[in-house]
């Protein structure tokens, strides 16, 4: 019996030498929505010689992330960027390595140590609104990243951020860019090769490597001296591999820390960034919310205890994140030929799936571009992927969750934001899905006192 032909899937016509290369460049945001509109569910697309495909439909990102994710791995272009910052490490690696560091690191986020940290967060978050008093302009999206880069640097590492936030905040300006510009070369220069792009990406991932082993150490000294960490940082320095005794060395220490301070901050940070700037955007949401607030909190600072009551806000959080996903494309080696309804993906190509896409899926969501948080009322459906799926996904939903919920409730009980006039609002999709002008907002004190 002859097999099944194989089938090429529908794609936007490109450059007999480039593909789609150019339009990833100049718009890929564009070309992912553009393509998924006029070409459906399955679209083949090539940047280069590398065979890309978009899959817009929750059974097809089922079969990719959970069904069949053994026949799916992280040997990507993208992945091959990112491990340029963050080394091997829970983001990057695969297979029985990834395996082993996942479960090294899934003590430190398991619901009983998570719920832990809200009095942390809550504090850290009073700082930040103290700093904004009598201030008559914000950038938000600055704001956001040092506030939840402090908030990780102390619950995961217990670390006192300090004066390090800036240079973290100033050097992921350079880093991020740099990883994702190059997945939009046919050819790249080598890394040590001292072009100034190259250059200016060595020093800034320096001044976040001394961040970085600066915490190990203190570490290594309180370990010695027979201090009781709780923290991740402390959890993954007491591993033993099961075979040898051995545990990690500096090196892999400072992938995984560099992996969750740098991951850990920045997506929540972008997160936050786009819901202040969608509720500025929409009073009647903004009124609601700020009702759900002053009922449950009636002007104190929240616990634990509240986050549950908050529903509204978690639907306002939810939302911002359907329209502007921090994690905003998601790709995948395909190890073996497969096929995907009824397309043929082959060996070696690569398959992206689009978060920014999929929850604007009209046949899903009614109004897509419509930012209407009471949709998240009912389960949302299987098209709403802002944290992945399947064994892959984000270790840290529920940290993220709960972060996410406090600081917006504790920010919108003090402050109401107007955005600045004629300030540029574009997103721009580098690793995340960031502001591309920073979000420079008027913050409004509210009347009302916030109690301990």
């Amino acid at each position: 019996m002859n097999p099944l032909p194989k089938r090429k899937a529908p794609g936007p016509p490109g450059h007999f030498l480039l593909g789609n290369l150019r339009e990833f460049r100049r718009d890929v945001l564009g070309l992912v929505m553009e393509s998924a509109a006029t070409c459906g569910d399955i679209v083949r697309c090539r940047l280069g010689n590398q065979v890309v495909h978009l899959l817009n439909h929750p059974d097809h990102v089922e079969q990719v992330l959970q069904k069949r994710a053994a026949n799916y791995d992280k040997n990507t272009r993208s992945s091959a960027a990112i491990r340029a910052v963050t080394g091997e490490s829970l983001l990057t690696c695969n297979g029985k390595a990834w395996k082993r560091q996942r479960r090294m690191d899934q003590p430190a986020f398991h619901h009983r140590q998570i719920i832990g940290f809200a009095e942390q967060m809550t504090t850290a978050t009073e700082a930040a609104i103290r700093s904004w008093q009598g201030r008559t302009m914000l950038d938000i999206s600055s704001e956001m990243a040092r506030l939840t880069y402090s908030i990780v640097g102390q619950t995961l590492f217990s670390f006192n951020t300090g004066e390090d936030a800036a240079a973290v905040e100033k050097a992921m300006r350079v880093i991020l860019p740099h990883v994702f510009g190059r997945l939009g070369n046919l050819v790249n220069w080598p890394d040590w090769l001292p072009t100034p792009a190259n250059r200016s990406f060595r020093r800034s991932l320096a001044e976040v490597d001394k961040v970085v082993y600066r915490i190990i150490a203190r570490h290594r000294r309180a370990q010695e001296a027979g201090d009781p960490d709780l923290d991740l940082l402390s959890m993954l320095m007491r591993v033993r591999d099961d075979a040898t005794g051995a545990g990690l060395d500096d090196s892999q220490l400072r992938n995984e820390t560099i992996t969750f301070l740098l991951a850990g901050h920045e997506t929540t940070a972008n997160a936050l960034t786009w819901t202040f700037y969608l509720i500025s955007r929409h009073p009647e949401v903004e009124s609601r919310l700020y009702e759900e607030i002053t009922r449950v909190l009636g002007g104190r600072k929240p616990t634990l205890e509240d986050v549950p009551q908050l529903t509204y806000t978690k639907s306002v959080i939810q939302e911002s994140m359907r329209l502007y996903p921090p994690i905003w494309i998601i790709e995948r080696r395909v190890i073996e030929e497969d096929v995907i309804g009824g397309y043929t993906l082959p060996a070696g190509s690569a398959v992206v799936i689009s978060p920014y896409a999929l929850h604007r899926h009209p046949a899903f969501w009614d109004r897509p571009e419509a930012f209407d948080p009471s949709r998240f009322e009912s389960p949302p459906p299987a098209a709403y992927i802002p944290f992945g799926a399947g064994p892959r996904s984000c270790i840290g939903s529920e940290f993220a969750m709960l972060e996410a919920q406090l600081i917006t409730a504790m920010v919108m009980q003090s402050f109401h934001f107007d955005l600045v006039p004629g300030h540029p609002v574009e997103p721009l999709p580098d690793i995340t899905l960031r502001s591309k002008h920073g979000m420079m907002m008027t913050p409004h004190p509210r009347s009302a006192q916030v109690r301990d």
